[in-house]
């Protein structure tokens, strides 16, 4: 079997054996309970209007499977996909192969992006379409061919109707047309009517009164904030998301210090990267992980560079050491006293082990959640709510299965 293939079926074979029994709470839950039941045509920046409809197409074809395995797979394969694109997006930056079966290994293994592989959620299948993008991107910069200029474009556009995160993209993709384009004025506006155009899908329900314009960027809550910034927050949200950072990286953060200095094309990972780092320190959310996804696409090119002449002939022994770090911390946090205090207010969700082991299978199901429920088990319950009752119909929905 060629090297490559082996590789993304090891990844194939892991995160299938890493499943959960049900969706966990939170986006996963309620994605798999509004997927199962149809279509939704609303475009606000929690729907994900591309990615949730998806899945509604998927589950109509096959209807006979249990959406929460078939929506995860889908999740897997999307992940898997990535992946492999990853691999041709670091070969342009004439990355030696054996650095990218490292790198391919560690991004495969590193915690989020496993975590957001074997979940419904929406973050498998936006990388897919930003790593297609980027990798669109960069071969017309080195290239200057007109069909990659094309492609980044439409995929560009697409990525709106996925994840309305893809706003932080934009200075970046303007600092593409000004810099390729300057004297180009006709290719400019191609390039800004194509996304366009596409974006355009989202402004439909707006036309049709199901949801406001605002909507389509932001919730209520970060609508609130998004001129407000707090010096405590900033602060706590740097803590809280270099932990995140470093629990990702671990000693592979050495190898991206390494290789600051050796990255290509540094002003446009500059600018790629500033405004997800901003948006992230502003906003301090427990799960502000995710959005450290697409910057991280490009904090790989920096880290294979740092890997580059690093001179130990079995590179591959420290990417299949993280499986056995983030195992070794959930058991040994779990004899401690902070480990009995996180088991005893997230029991119902795994506990430690769901917050620093990566795999599902082995949590509890939704069951425990919604016991802990009933019995007044659950710390500051009422945020609870409606997760309560996309539980029960999943229960529901899960016993046709």
């Amino acid at each position: 079997m060629n090297k490559n293939v082996l590789l993304l079926f090891i990844f194939l074979l892991i995160y299938l054996f890493s499943i959960g029994p049900d969706p966990i709470l939170g986006d996963s839950l309620a994605f798999t309970v509004v997927a199962s039941k149809g279509f939704d045509l609303a475009t606000n920046a929690t729907n994900h209007f591309l990615y949730i409809n998806s899945l509604a197409v998927l589950h109509k074809i096959v209807p006979f499977i249990n959406p929460h395995y078939l929506f995860v797979g889908f999740s897997i394969g999307c992940s898997i996909l990535t992946l492999y694109f990853l691999r041709k997006f670091l070969f342009l930056f004439d990355v030696k192969e054996d650095i990218v079966d490292v790198v391919i290994l560690f991004f495969g293994f590193s915690f989020t992006f496993w975590r957001i592989s074997i979940i419904t959620e929406v973050y498998s299948f936006y990388l897919l379409f930003v790593i297609l993008f980027l990798h669109q991107f960069f071969l017309f910069i080195k290239e200057k061919r007109s069909i990659n200029f094309y492609w980044s474009s439409i995929l560009f556009g697409l990525m709106f109707l996925i994840h309305i995160q893809t706003i932080l993209l934009v200075p970046f993709y303007l600092y593409f047309l000004y810099e390729n384009f300057k004297s180009n004025k006709m290719n400019i506006i191609k390039g800004l009517l194509i996304p366009t155009v596409l974006f355009s899908v989202l402004l439909i329900p707006v036309i049709q009164g199901k949801n406001s314009f605002t909507a389509i960027f932001t919730d209520d809550a970060w609508g609130s904030s998004f001129f407000h910034l707090d010096f405590k927050t900033f602060i706590k949200s740097l803590g809280r998301n270099l932990v995140f950072l470093l629990y990702n990286f671990l000693f592979f953060t050495y190898f991206i210090i390494r290789g600051l200095n050796k990255v290509p094309f540094k002003k446009y990972f500059i600018i790629a990267i500033l405004p997800y780092a901003f948006f992230i320190l502003k906003h301090d959310v427990s799960d502000s992980y995710v959005f450290h996804l697409v910057p991280y696409l490009l904090v790989l090119i920096i880290m294979a560079k740092g890997l580059e002449n690093f001179n130990f002939s079995k590179k591959y022994l420290l990417a299949f050491a993280i499986p056995l770090i983030y195992f070794m911390t959930f058991k040994i946090l779990d004899f401690t006293k902070t480990g009995e205090s996180i088991n005893t207010e997230t029991g119902f969700k795994g506990g430690v082990r769901y917050l620093f082991f990566p795999p599902l299978k082995g949590n509890p199901d939704i069951l425990k959640f919604i016991e802990a429920y009933d019995k007044n088990k659950l710390k500051a319950k009422p945020a609870f709510d409606r997760q309560y009752r996309y539980a029960k119909d999943w229960m529901l929905i899960k016993s046709n299965y």
